[in-house]
């Protein structure tokens, strides 16, 4: 009996300290990686004069977020936190991928960034399964729920550095995002050590 109280002991501790390694680096939001973005042709050059989204993306630090202007739940807390880090950064540009291009268009977009608004870039994929396929390559989940063109997407911020390389994920921006995590994003993001 002691030797198999021992055991599920010592078994016990074993799958403990896994937890207490990998908890702390989850809880943060932030995913640290370091991907080449995808290649993927835009094929609305009456707005972007670009034909790949690298076009847009390589030579400037980036701010990349998946979501559209009728959204019911997240998008417009993140945007909000968005803009206002836009207005205080001037070394970020900011790229809205919509997922409902038919409704979000160049004039709504502008409207919505005007006070951001050279900082600011609206990529129209031609249709919605086409932006959806987009996000997937970003690692960004989206999906129609319903009748009314209702989408479910991934609330996550993607860092892209000016040499066309995924540096960091933050997810769940709207509900985790505050101003001390600022510095550790930007530090992953840079690839800066602590």
């Amino acid at each position: 009996m002691k030797t198999g109280l021992w055991k599920l002991s010592l078994g016990g501790i074993a799958c403990i300290f896994p937890l207490i390694y990998f908890l702390p680096n989850v809880s943060n939001g932030i995913l640290e990686t370091d991907r080449k973005i995808p290649s993927f042709p835009l094929t609305r050059p009456e707005e972007n004069s670009a034909s790949d989204i690298r076009d847009v993306l390589i030579g400037q630090e980036n701010l990349v977020y998946f979501g559209y202007l009728n959204c019911k739940s997240v998008c417009h807390g993140s945007l909000m936190k968005l803009k206002n880090i836009l207005s205080k950064r001037t070394d970020l540009h900011f790229v809205f991928i919509t997922l409902d291009p038919e409704n979000d268009t160049q004039e709504r977009f502008q409207e919505y960034f005007s006070e951001v608004k050279p900082k600011s870039v609206l990529i129209r994929p031609e249709s919605m399964e086409r932006a959806f396929e987009l996000a997937r390559l970003f690692g960004v989940q989206a999906f129609l729920v319903d009748r009314e063109k209702n989408i479910d997407h991934s609330d996550s911020v993607i860092w892209v550095n000016s040499e066309g390389r995924i540096r960091g994920l933050f997810f769940e921006f709207n509900k985790q995002w505050n101003p001390e995590k600022e510095k550790e994003f930007i530090r992953i993001a840079k690839g800066h050590p602590n």
